[in-house]
């Protein structure tokens, strides 16, 4: 089940944490795959050592990490028991890129859409009324960009990204906007929904953007939100919409 990891010459008291992060990332994916359900408990540390070539120091160090994650919970004297999910920290990047793998019904991206849509609209709200002029010069050039750029949609989506960051920096909701960057920066790249992304769609999606910017220009809090709000729900549903197409 799973993949035997060699020993380095390296000493594991070294870089513990470096070859933990090894075995972080395999017993992660069983977990969150289902290879170790909920209330189970895990190999014993001996059984670790052996099966992945490394230390007690190194297996204690993985173990602690996950438990950190939320994955597992470790208890002297009776072993590493396997957590259920609405224990899982979904939003540390290790824990939700495996997820997102696994996430074959897009249970996980609808929430995580819904999350980002709620916050973006609250903070575009508050941005609308703290926005610099040459914060919404700014917003108005990477618009220009990002119609000069419908030819190269790697770029266009750096542009795209780039406006939605100066729009959560500006609302000044420092938690928020590092939630907001998780969800973007893993949410946007799972494999069913990408590519196929056309010429129209692009075109609406500036569109969008200038309806955004506009009222923000405007200072209208309320209509910002529920244009970036609408915007986002428009966009996933897309995508979705792709997504099953690819998949029947």
């Amino acid at each position: 089940m799973m993949i035997a990891v060699e020993a380095t010459r390296l000493s594991a008291r070294e870089r513990p944490a470096r070859f933990a992060s090894v075995i972080v990332e395999e017993l992660a994916n069983e977990i969150i795959r289902g290879g170790f359900p909920e209330g189970e408990v895990l190999p014993t540390e001996p059984v670790l050592c052996e099966q992945f070539g490394f230390s007690r120091t190194v297996i204690r160090e993985a173990l602690k990490m996950l438990e950190e994650r939320g994955l597992v919970r470790v208890e002297q004297g009776r072993g590493t028991t396997v957590q259920p999910r609405d224990m899982w920290n979904l939003l540390d990047p290790l824990v939700l890129r495996i997820a997102l793998v696994h996430d074959h019904d897009l249970t996980l991206l609808d929430d995580l859409v819904e999350v980002r849509m709620l916050l973006e609209r609250e903070m575009a709200s508050a941005a609308a009324s703290r926005l610099t002029a040459e914060e919404l010069d700014t917003l108005r050039r990477t618009i220009n960009e990002m119609e000069g750029a419908y030819d190269d949609y790697d770029h266009f989506r750096i542009y795209d990204q780039r406006f939605h960051a100066l729009v959560m920096k500006a609302s000044g909701n420092a938690i928020g906007l590092t939630i907001v960057r998780v969800i973007h920066r893993h949410g946007d790249v799972t494999p069913p929904l990408a590519g196929g992304t056309g010429r129209a769609q692009l075109e609406r999606t500036v569109r969008e953007h200038k309806g955004i910017y506009a009222a923000l220009a405007e200072g209208d809090g309320d209509l910002a939100g529920d244009r970036i709000a609408a915007h986002i729900e428009s966009a996933w549903a897309e995508r979705r919409r792709k997504g099953r197409r690819k998949r029947s």
